[in-house]
């Protein structure tokens, strides 16, 4: 039988831990408030950029998801296709410029790759998953795998860029994707397990001012647009170039919220030319960056722009404010 002492002893533990869960959510949401107040506001959403195929062309738009994956449009995701070389590595302009030529939409449940001279190319959007069609690749390090999109792709590309033994991937649900915390950087890495994307360089995002390209262009005896740096987010600030450096986190519109994760080091990539798919012959805008924007923290690479990760997804519009907690 059970005592009254102990029905009150009971109730006395339970509300005694009822108190204590409702005091500690209470601190967790003063804590989550207080941050909130040091958010400033610090610009505008200018460009929203998605990537589908890793090194080809990107499609502007006015609306997307910002998914823990990378930036998402109509199902279709960021750097979730990619060209391999026999060996399995990817293939990107830095060593194929031409790839610059090719160009990508999406129509209905499918994405359409253009190159000149060629006929369209058509991939499913959602494709079945193959285990026998599930090959193993490579970014950089990192070993990750892919859905094989068939012979019929494989064909057109090696016909377009000229070389033999290329493959198309696709980096389906379910399949390995890159872990960005496991990645070994000689400055540290900030990334936070969880913080992954499928074929991007590092993060799942990157993002950089219009104030820090117009920096640049200052600087130069040509003109650079944001094509040269492939940026997933621009952000107009108002403010001085490379303000972005300073953001520890930031919150676009209502709810989505990012990381910023570390500079992003430039390379060869930034030299080509997209409209005649092939590097300057000055090796411009990289020569400048590397005179105004190496730091010996970071190596020889010049940094130029932000990587990102995702904390809270959600959807994010061209005109919308964007706050920065700061450093």
């Amino acid at each position: 039988m059970v005592s009254g002492d102990d029905i009150n002893g009971s109730a006395y533990i339970f509300g005694t831990l009822a108190v204590a869960s409702a005091a500690k959510y209470a601190f967790g949401a003063y804590t989550r408030w207080q941050k909130l107040q040091r958010f400033e506001l610090v610009g505008r959403v200018s460009a929203l950029n998605v990537f589908p195929v890793k090194s080809c062309g990107g499609i502007s738009v006015q609306r997307a998801l910002s998914s823990r994956l990378g930036l998402r449009v109509q199902g279709v995701t960021d750097r979730h296709w990619m060209v391999t070389r026999p060996n399995g590595d990817f293939l990107s302009q830095r060593q194929a410029p031409k790839m610059s030529l090719l160009k990508v939409s999406f129509h209905g449940d499918q994405v359409f790759v253009d190159g000149p001279g060629m006929p369209t190319l058509k991939l499913p959007i959602n494709p079945t998953v193959v285990p026998s069609l599930v090959k193993k690749c490579r970014v950089w390090e990192w070993r990750t795998e892919g859905l094989d999109c068939g012979q019929e792709a494989a064909d057109w590309m090696c016909s377009f860029m000229g070389q033999e033994g290329l493959r198309v991937l696709f980096s389906a649900p379910g399949l390995r994707k890159r872990e960005s915390s496991e990645e070994i950087k000689p400055w540290g890495n900030p990334a936070l397990l969880g913080d992954q994307s499928a074929y991007s360089d590092f993060g799942a995002y990157m993002l950089l001012s219009e104030e820090s390209l117009n920096f640049l262009n200052s600087n130069l005896n040509k003109k650079v647009t944001m094509r040269n740096f492939r940026p997933n987010i621009v952000v107009s600030t108002n403010a001085a170039a490379f303000d972005e450096d300073n953001w520890h986190e930031i919150k676009i519109g209502d709810k989505a919220y990012m990381r910023m994760l570390d500079p992003c080091t430039r390379c060869t990539m930034t030299t080509v030319n997209g409209d005649l798919g092939e590097k300057s012959k000055d090796g411009e805008p990289l020569e400048t960056l590397k005179r105004l924007r190496c730091f010996p923290a970071y190596g020889a690479a010049p940094i130029f722009g932000v990587n990102c990760a995702v904390d809270v997804e959600g959807t994010i519009n061209v005109g919308d404010p964007v706050y920065a907690l700061r450093k």
